[in-house]
Order: structure tokens, then C-alpha cells, then sequence
């Protein structure tokens, strides 16, 4: 078999003993295509074998002979050759495939002789879109009859295998009509295994909110009917597996307390009848936090899988981690070690978290990189099964995030990139420029030694949507800063002033002078360089990394405003409001000069209706900067409930209709 490209002069030769299969045609095909897009002083010649003696993942060997490039691929397996075909266009080549509409294709590929071997750290390497929220594919893909929908879905699956993933899955929800929605969804499984990935969905045995898919109906009857009538749904197409959650939601009851049986029957009909492997998910949340727990009634067949979840910028095992109400999440790792023993583990963590964290802020937290760098090499001898990252949008620089963490599961033997050594590497596998590489990790270096060791980490976020509900309602689910501004406020006048010169606030101004600092010296190195594809990349971090600064001075000036206010000094209180309003106005013009580089030109910044319980996109909050504007009006008027200036429904996050 032999594919030609005309852009730079490629062909591509199967060995004797290999027939390509339908991922490997396809492979073959968008290589040709990206290479068409480029050029090369000489031409391309592409063998491709499969070579039993690699134990597992590829071989890549580049030789100049003859006026030519010959490059040989070997794999352990059709797909190991796939993935080895966009190692070569990436590791080598030049392209960089960061985001799932968005390729940067080199102008020339410039190649040296060279051979180099990859493994995959993890068996299973993939993704969870968290469609509970409104990201870029939620509506696509409870969507996919529309034309628009597949091409948006084809786009990213595309991305996951040229990024050496292949394992995607997304979570369903039950405000889609899935009976018209389950016509449709082979199209979206086909697709998948067109590209050689594992595909499966998320749902709930009865989970309440956010609008999750719910296989039973809890206060209606006949509990194994409703199971049956929904998987004949969902397997008109060809699930490899389902993931499902067996709690009533976060901090709510353990449904194994009341149906473990139904749950039972739930897990025994798919992985029998369906022939799916079956996941059950788990929540950051110890169980004596939990109303009513039973974390010892064991569901689980001998076949059933788990996902042990982390969530934030936070490693399994950092010592401080304070999600959730947690200290750390230690617990978590020693589930995970518990369960590594008799089950498929998949490790679950998360690259964004939104609601109310980071790219909703906007904060862009690099610390996310050290953290799942830190535990992929920490579980990658561990004979973890998979490890399938949670993701919740890509703007805002979140892109990066997920990239790297497609690259660190595999290893690099070559150092191509020295991104097994430090994870800041990345930016230099990212950039090439020596200089603007060398000021984004000390941005990067910046975030981990004042977010981090710290701990301002929990002050750049804004309050989560039910942190400001009376108790008991007030559960903790992101980080709770020291210092408040209803905290200040309610204080006593010497505990105000020792506020006002307190470490923390002042550590929050030399975060965000030392950020700008560098971020300066980023823009004065873009000035210097042409246009391009790299230099609007470095551009568009560099943004994310101006307001997440700007957010840190944000949030000093209100904080030591608060103090003011409680102390009665008007004069320095209205002070620090109009730097705190001049600090919103810089921003915002930032946000507004950020959106040129959106992707996606539909659901993710306007309002409309969703088909999760938020009726605008991921980005919405940010397009005004709505969270830093209630604060401010927070202060003015000393109103700190749920309710004042209310973007979120409660009563549809929370879903009690559900139930009935």
C-alpha cells in the first residue's frame, strides 16, 4: 500500500507482513494530509511493520540515504504503529498537536538520523470529558445527528490518537431524549474504533445532580425494569464500557447502604449480557464525611473495574491538599494500592476543575503540571491499569495541561523532550525558543513556590456555590483561604490590624508583582520574534498568566479594603476599592483581547440552553468577569449569601426532581 503527499513528497509502504487495518489506513491518511501541509528538502519514505520482538509500543528510525528520508516504524501492534507514525510528526517532525482544533504544522520538516524506542506508562491512556458542565463538546455530543456535532467530536477523537491516547469516555446526561439520543451514538462509537480508541460513557445508578444519567428512578418502582429499559437503550451502540456512580451525589448517601442488590443486578447485566466492562467511580470524600456510608458493601464482580479520583492541582501524595475537607489524599492512594491487587485500577484525576476554581475565574494554575507529572511517575511501575484523565475545558491555557499529560504517558528514552526530568520541560518540547521557554518556567517556578509551598492557592478562586449557604449546607469542596472578606469584616479591631500587615495578604502582592514581572519580559521576547502559530500560543499563556496575577492583586486589595471597612477608615477603604476596580478594568480588557483565540465559536461564552443544569458556557462567568464583580459588590453592600447576584440554580445543580 502506498499514499503520496504533495506537499513535502511522502509515501508510505507497508512490510510483508502487515495489512493495514482501518486505524492504521486512517493514520496513514491524516499523516499524509498534515504532511501535505509543509515541505522537506527530501522526500519521505514511510515503512511501516509490525515487529514482535518490542514488547510493547514502537520503534522510530530516521536515516538519510540517497537524497531521501527513509523512515522505518515498527510496532508491537497495529496501533502501537499508529501511534508510533504521530510520534515521528511530533516528537521529530515538528508539528505539535495541542489542541483538538488547533495543530501547529512546521513550515519545514528538518530532520536528523536518529532511532528512538517508546512504552506506554499505562496500559489504558485517555480522557473524561466532564460534559456535567458546560464545556466545548457537552452539547455536541448529546447532540450528534447535527453535521457540526461529529465534526467537532471526529476533531477531538482525532486529537486523543495522534497524542498516543486510546481511551475516551464522557459523561452522559439524562436530559437528553435517549431514546432518540441512542439512534445516533453508534456514530460516535464507530467513529472511535475507526481510530483504534476504547469508548465508553459515564452515568449514575441514581445520582441527582448536575443532570446526570440516571439508570433508576428512585421513588418510582420496578427498579431491574427501568435497568433493562435504559441499557437496551444505551447499547444500540458498542460501549467497551460504562463507568457509574453509586452515590446520590457529592457528600450524599451511598445508594449501596439501600440497593445494593438492584446495583448488583446493574453491574451483572452489563458485564454478562452486554459484554462491557464496568467501572465504579469514587469521590474525594472520606466516608465519615458522607450521609450515610457503606464503603465495605462490596458490588463488585471479580471483573468489575474502579477509578480512584483526585481532583484539582493537588498529587496523591502531596501533605497538603485541602479539597473537600480533606487534609490530603493519601486515602486515596491507599485505595488505589488496595484495590491495584485484585481489580483493574484506572487512576482518575483532574486537569481543570471549573465551577468556581480556574479557567472560570480565569486562574491558570501551572501547578496542575507538577501534580500529574508527579503521579504518573509515581504510578507508572505501580501496574496501575489505566490512567484517564478528568477534564473540564481547555482555554484559558488548560490546553497545555491536557497535552502534556498525553505526552508523560509515554516514556521518552531519547530525552526528545526533557519532560521526564522536570515539568516545566514542557514548555521548551512546546516553544523550541531557548529564552521565552526559559521565562515561562520561571513563571511556572513562581505559581509552585507562592500557590503551592505557600499556600495562596485557595485565595484565587472565588466561592464555590454553596461555600456561602448557612450550615450544614456549606460543605467544603474547594480550598478555604485564612482571611475572607465577611471574615475580616466580622472581626475585632486588633485582629483587623494585625489583617492588614498579615503575611499572607502581603505574600498575594509579591505573587502578582513577580508574575507581571516576568510576564513583561515574555511580551518584550514576542516582539522580537515573527508571527506564527507558536508565538499566539505563547501570547495566549502568557494572557492567562497576566490575569491570574492581576487576580492575586485583586484579591489583596479587597482583602485589605475589608480591613478598612471594618476599622471605619473610609478614606483608605475607598482607596483600595478604586485600585481594586482599576486592577478589574486591566483585566477585563485582557479577557476581551484573550477571546480572538477561542476555539469554538458556540457554547462555551454565551448564555442559551443547556443540557446541563447551567444555562451558559464554561467561559460565560469569565466574558465580564462576573465573580470578580460580585465581590466587589459583595463588599460594598456586605451581602455574602448563595444568593446575592445569583448565577447558579440550585434546585437544578442539585436535581431533587429527579428522585420522583
Amino acid at each position: 500500500m502506498t499514499k503520496f503527499s504533495f506537499g513535502a513528497e511522502t509515501s508510505f509502504h507497508l512490510s510483508d507482513n502487515l495489512t493495514a487495518n482501518l486505524s492504521l489506513t486512517n493514520a496513514i491518511s491524516d499523516s499524509a494530509a498534515l504532511l501535505d501541509k509543509t515541505t522537506s528538502v527530501y522526500p519521505l519514505i514511510f515503512l511501516l511493520e509490525v515487529n514482535k520482538k518490542i514488547k510493547d509500543g514502537f520503534k522510530v528510525s530516521i536515516l538519510e540515504t540517497d537524497h531521501s528520508w527513509k523512515i522505518k516504524i515498527s510496532g508491537s501492534s497495529h496501533q502501537n504503529i499508529v501511534y508510533g507514525l504521530y510520534s515521528f510528526l511530533q516528537d521529530a517532525a515538528g508539528f505539535r498537536f495541542v489542541h483538538p482544533e488547533q495543530t501547529v504544522t512546521p513550515d519545514r520538516v528538518l530532520l536528523n538520523s536518529m532511532s528512538y524506542q517508546k512504552q506506554p506508562n499505562f496500559k489504558n491512556r485517555g480522557f473524561h470529558l466532564h460534559t456535567l458542565h458546560p464545556t466545548e463538546l457537552t452539547e455536541y455530543l448529546h447532540t450528534p445527528w447535527k453535521e457540526e456535532s461529529l465534526d467537532k467530536i471526529d476533531n477531538y477523537l482525532k486529537w486523543l490518537v495522534r497524542n498516543g491516547q486510546n481511551v475516551f469516555q464522557f459523561f452522559l446526561l439524562r436530559s437528553v431524549d435517549v431514546k432518540e439520543w441512542s439512534y445516533y451514538a453508534p456514530e460516535i462509537v464507530e467513529k472511535a474504533h475507526s481510530y483504534g480508541l476504547k469508548i465508553g460513557i459515564m452515568t449514575s445508578f441514581s445520582m441527582i445532580q448536575q443532570n446526570a444519567f440516571q439508570f433508576v428512578t428512585l421513588f418510582k418502582n420496578n427498579h431491574k425494569s427501568q435497568i433493562d429499559e435504559r441499557l437496551s437503550m444505551l447499547f444500540k451502540a458498542d460501549w467497551d464500557f460504562v463507568s457509574i456512580d453509586i452515590t446520590l451525589g457529592e457528600f450524599l448517601p451511598d445508594l449501596r447502604v439501600t440497593h445494593s442488590e438492584e446495583i448488583r443486578y446493574l453491574i451483572k447485566t452489563i458485564e454478562k449480557d452486554y459484554s462491557a466492562e464496568v467501572f465504579l467511580s469514587t469521590h474525594v470524600i472520606k466516608d465519615e464525611k458522607r450521609i450515610l456510608h457503606d464503603g465495605n458493601n462490596n458490588v463488585m464482580s471479580d471483573d468489575t473495574g474502579i477509578l480512584i479520583h483526585t481532583v484539582m492541582c493537588y498529587a496523591l501524595k502531596d501533605d497538603y491538599a485541602p479539597a473537600y475537607e480533606n487534609e490530603n489524599f493519601r486515602f486515596m492512594y491507599d485505595k488505589l494500592m488496595h484495590y491495584n491487587r485484585e481489580r483493574n485500577v484506572w487512576y482518575w484525576p483532574e486537569s481543570s476543575y471549573w465551577v468556581t476554581f480556574d479557567n472560570s475565574v480565569p486562574n491558570l494554575f501551572l501547578p496542575y503540571l507538577t501534580s500529574r507529572w508527579k503521579d504518573i511517575m509515581l504510578l507508572k511501575d505501580k501496574n496501575t491499569d489505566g490512567h484517564l484523565t478528568f477534564s473540564s475545558g481547555w482555554e484559558w491555557g488548560y490546553w497545555l495541561i491536557d497535552w502534556a499529560i498525553a505526552k508523560w504517558s509515554w516514556t521518552d528514552e531519547v530525552k526528545l523532550a526533557k519532560s521526564e526530568k522536570n515539568p516545566g520541560d514542557i514548555f521548551d518540547f512546546l516553544l523550541g525558543d531557548t529564552r521565552l521557554s526559559c521565562l515561562f518556567k520561571r513563571a511556572f517556578d513562581i505559581q509552585v513556590d507562592f500557590l503551592v509551598d505557600k499556600k495562596l492557592l485557595e485565595y484565587l478562586p472565588v466561592a464555590a456555590p454553596f461555600a456561602e449557604l448557612p450550615p450544614p449546607f456549606d460543605r467544603g469542596f474547594q480550598p478555604r483561604p485564612e482571611f475572607t472578606m465577611k471574615k475580616i469584616i466580622g472581626m475585632k479591631n486588633s485582629e483587623v490590624l494585625r489583617v492588614i500587615n498579615d503575611k499572607k495578604l502581603i505574600e498575594l502582592k509579591e505573587f502578582s508583582d513577580n508574575t507581571l514581572k516576568i510576564t513583561r519580559l515574555i511580551d518584550a521576547e514576542i516582539k522580537k520574534m515573527d508571527g506564527g502559530d507558536l508565538v499566539d500560543l505563547a501570547d495566549e499563556l502568557n494572557n492567562a498568566l497576566k490575569v491570574t496575577a492581576l487576580r492575586a492583586k485583586f484579591k489583596y486589595l479587597l482583602l485589605t479594603a475589608s480591613a478598612y471597612k471594618s476599622l471605619g477608615d473610609i478614606k483608605k477603604y475607598n482607596a483600595k476599592i478604586l485600585k481594586a476596580s482599576s486592577v478589574y478594568q486591566i483585566a477585563i480588557k485582557l479577557v476581551r483581547e484573550q477571546k480572538k483565540y477561542y476555539r469554538y465559536d458556540k457554547y462555551i461564552s454565551d448564555r442559551f440552553d443547556s443540557f446541563t443544569s447551567y444555562d451558559f458556557g464554561y467561559l460565560y462567568p469569565v466574558s465580564e468577569l462576573f465573580f470578580w464583580k460580585r465581590e466587589m459588590e459583595q463588599l460594598k453592600t456586605g451581602q455574602f449569601n448563595a444568593f446575592f447576584m445569583k448565577i447558579w440554580d440550585f434546585e437544578k445543580i442539585l436535581g431533587l426532581s429527579s428522585l420522583f
